[in-house]
């Protein structure tokens, strides 16, 4: 089942010279499509890319034109190369953050109807749905890291909101009604939206009454205490 989606400008470095913040700048702006896409995938529950884990997808202008290429055998990890359809980065920056999510989008469907020339476990019917969702909630990536949590008595729920944005993730600890209204929100951390910046916040929470709930970071270390 693959479990982790990436989509990679770096080659750009190395082939057309671009300095390596202007790459980390495109890079960043994929992680937006890059996680919606994957955690809708993980959350189809269907095994999707038989021996396939990994999924990388990298976006170069290269001097010999390749646009698809991958192993004829796949492995754990399969990359494919698509050729980066701009002139320079500048005109991939012009683009609003929904023409670069829906461009970004195209390619990972690309992507998934190369490999499926190499294995028959691909169900592009499925990636076809979840790229038409992606589009129906226009690319808006929020939602809570794993169950909310009831209180004992039952009357109030707590959860973990995040907001991942294109340029900034944002991580909030909830109050909820039993009706998952919001009652009360506070933001835990507003950081860059790479996965070694949010990760290690992402714990998860616990109620020490009624009406005070904890949240903690992966190590168990407590960041915010909320009461209702």
């Amino acid at each position: 089942m693959i479990r982790d989606l990436q989509i990679d400008f770096q080659c750009l470095v190395y082939q057309s010279g671009y300095p390596q913040e202007i790459v980390k700048k495109a890079n960043v702006s994929s992680n937006l499509i890059q996680e919606l896409f994957l955690r809708l995938l993980l959350e189809s529950k269907k095994k999707i890319g038989g021996k396939i884990m990994k999924v990388c997808i990298s976006l170069t202008k290269d001097e010999k034109q390749i646009n698809f290429c991958c192993s004829d055998d796949i492995y754990d990890v399969a990359v494919v190369f698509l050729e980066l359809p701009f002139k320079d980065l500048n005109q991939y920056f012009a683009l609003s953050s929904y023409e670069k999510s829906d461009f970004l989008l195209k390619c990972i469907v690309k992507t998934f109807q190369e490999l499926s020339k190499k294995t028959d476990t691909i169900d592009l019917n499925l990636i076809n749905s979840i790229a038409l969702k992606c589009k129906e909630d226009k690319f808006e990536n929020h939602y809570y890291f794993g169950k909310l949590k009831s209180a004992k008595n039952r009357k109030h729920k707590a959860g973990l909101k995040v907001e991942h944005e294109m340029d900034t993730l944002k991580l909030y600890i909830d109050i909820l009604d039993k009706e998952e209204n919001l009652i009360k929100r506070e933001l835990i951390i507003e950081t860059e939206p790479i996965y070694p910046k949010y990760y290690p916040s992402l714990g998860g929470v616990k109620w020490t009454d009624n009406e005070t709930v904890e949240m903690f970071n992966r190590k168990r270390e407590i960041l915010k205490t909320l009461s209702i």
